[in-house]
């Protein structure tokens, strides 16, 4: 068990690195001056924060109950107990 353990860490970890690597490289090959590639990443951010955001306060209200009679009686996964 702890081998599998193991070899997963070591491929998230060669993973995250990797793409640390890439990103790096793609920052020092980019023809772009440094306030372009900055508002950029500012801007891919901003729309990345808003679209969590959005997401989490969909599965909040899917995951609430509309009304006290949807809290009392359970069909299945309609609320969550």
């Amino acid at each position: 068990m702890s081998d599998s353990r193991s070899s997963d860490t070591a491929a998230i970890i060669a993973f995250f690195a990797g793409a640390a690597l890439a990103a790096g490289a793609a920052m020092l090959l980019t023809p772009k001056t440094g306030r372009e590639v900055r508002e950029k990443l500012g801007d891919v951010t901003d729309d990345a924060v808003s679209k969590i955001k959005s997401a989490v306060r969909e599965a909040k209200f899917k995951a609430s109950c509309s009304t006290k009679e949807e809290q009392d009686k359970y069909e299945g996964g309609g609320c969550w107990i």
